[in-house]
């Protein structure tokens, strides 16, 4: 099947992540994307997702995402905006694995999101641009 670009709203709410998410890993597995793809786009999409949630649009009455999904050369390209707070620094997180060679009980609870990202996605940027966040992002098809 062949793919289409496709964009969804939604709003700074955990259940509209949730269905986006489901909404996005519908519409890629039907155009024929593997089980491995879909996971690895969902992880990865679910990690900037909830950060926007989490962090820039935490205290926001108005939270706007929207997510622009667009397959290319067999590869899934993805820009998220939102209308949050800008990423500290105005720059990509980069941050190592936090430590995992710990008792259970010492693992650190989060840490890990960026890090997973920067891992899964490549071609990864960044920039604010009129009021907005804008994060795009490349997922290989393998």
């Amino acid at each position: 099947m062949v793919a289409h670009s496709f964009s969804l709203h939604l709003t700074n709410t955990p259940r509209s992540v949730r269905r986006a998410l489901a909404e996005i890993r519908d519409r890629i597995k039907a155009s024929g994307a593997s089980v491995d793809t879909l996971a690895r786009i969902e992880i990865a999409l679910a990690e900037v997702l909830n950060n926007v949630v989490e962090h820039a649009l935490q205290h926001a009455e108005d939270g706007d995402i929207h997510v622009v999904v667009t397959p290319q050369d067999g590869d899934w390209h993805f820009k998220v905006s939102d209308n949050g707070v800008a990423l500290p620094g105005n720059g990509l997180p980069n941050p190592p694995l936090p430590k995992t060679n710990l008792p259970l009980a010492d693992l650190p609870e989060g840490g890990f999101g960026w890090a997973i990202v920067n891992m899964l996605a490549h071609d990864l940027r960044y920039i604010r641009k009129e009021g907005r966040n804008v994060l795009s992002f490349v997922m290989t098809s393998h």
